[in-house]
């Protein structure tokens, strides 16, 4: 089996294991809708206000439900005692990381597209300038899932993860998410994407580091 196999089928087990429970999707969107439409009212009523808040509430909003699903690239395998069948597969081991990678970006994605939905009805987050939008949130997301699958298989064993993950995540993600939001908030200002590639270039800049740096330590993390 090559190693984008093993990348492939890891990823997809994930995610039907993950759709069949729906639980983690079910409580992240349920929190999101929460969260947008207690944000929403506090804003108040008018249509300026909400637009120019919409790209950082989405992309707070993203955060948080980002932490909320990270641990699940790891607690199936630490509840059900397969991680070390993984580590058992012969082989290098950053197919694990790449794997668990891809399932959370999935994940994030999914998430990201209804939130995305959710904030154009209740901020009106103009969707003339979604393709602009998409682009940065696949970006965004896949610098986020990087770093978080990174964590989350490093705390995989310890006692009280959910609360440590948190901590240790967000002041890694900062500047993808303020360069996320900078990018979206210069869409919804109605900027020409030419003038937003700035942004989409240096979150392609943490893209490439931080999938590249978390793959080549992941291995070492893991066994520790």
């Amino acid at each position: 089996m090559t190693l984008l196999t093993r990348i492939f089928w890891l990823a997809l087990r994930d995610l039907t294991l993950e759709l069949r429970g729906r639980t983690g999707l079910l409580a992240a969107v349920f929190f999101l809708f929460t969260m947008l439409l207690i944000l929403g009212l506090a804003l108040g009523p008018n249509q300026g206000d909400l637009r120019k808040a919409a790209p950082g509430v989405l992309w707070v909003a993203l955060a948080f439900a980002g932490s909320l699903l990270a641990g699940r690239a790891f607690g199936l395998e630490v509840e059900d005692n397969t991680l070390d069948d993984l580590l058992l597969i012969p082989g290098n081991r950053e197919w694990i990381y790449y794997g668990k990678l891809l399932f959370q970006l999935l994940l994030l994605l999914i998430v990201g597209l209804v939130l995305l939905f959710l904030t154009a009805g209740l901020f009106y987050l103009p969707l003339s300038a979604l393709p602009g939008i998409l682009v940065t949130l696949v970006l965004g997301s896949v610098g986020y899932a990087s770093v978080s699958t990174f964590y989350a298989g490093m705390l995989a064993r310890l006692r009280g993860r959910e609360a440590l993950l948190p901590l240790v995540l967000f002041p890694v993600v900062v500047p993808v998410v303020l360069a996320s939001v900078r990018a979206t908030a210069s869409l919804v200002e109605g900027l020409p994407p030419g003038e937003v590639a700035d942004w989409w270039r240096l979150l392609l800049v943490f893209d490439v580091i931080y999938v590249t740096l978390c793959g080549l330590l992941f291995p070492y993390v893991l066994e520790g």
